[in-house]
């Protein structure tokens, strides 16, 4: 049984830390941490690196930190650190032609916020109303 541990430790070598999935409209609140994020690349910056356009159609540069030595084309996952509204790359990984084709926009873009929602689970959105109106304290 101890085997199979070990095993899953190698195949996945940052299984214990999670980095969560990241639209452009939250990037702002992840400053500083590591962040996945789906997007299809729109232009390539010779100096810069290249801009993708993210689920919740947003506009985020993609900081390299060396040149490109290919042509980059297609949706691709990109991890990295978040830096305002870009990411300064550590991978970016292309979809299969057959993942674009069944690319769920809508599900992913639901998947990230509510990913957001999770790691600050207290932050329950617009809190100009209080946020915890129709909340009852829990009876012990």
């Amino acid at each position: 049984m101890g085997d199979h541990d070990d095993f899953e430790d190698n195949q996945y070598p940052d299984n214990d830390e999670f980095v969560p999935y990241v639209t452009g409209g939250n990037l702002a609140q992840r400053n500083g941490a590591k962040v996945t994020i789906w997007g299809k690349v729109t232009k390539v910056s010779a100096s810069e690196g290249f801009y993708i356009k993210s689920v919740d159609d947003q506009e985020v540069l993609i900081k390299l930190r060396k040149p490109l030595s290919e042509a980059l084309e297609g949706w691709y996952e990109i991890h990295g650190v978040c830096q305002g509204k870009s990411i300064v790359c550590d991978e970016y990984v292309p979809f299969s032609e057959e993942m674009t084709k069944n690319i769920d926009l809508e599900g992913h873009k639901s998947l990230a916020k509510m990913l957001v929602a999770l790691d600050d689970p207290w932050n329950l959105g617009d809190t100009s109303s209080g946020g915890m109106e129709g909340v009852t304290p829990m009876q012990i």
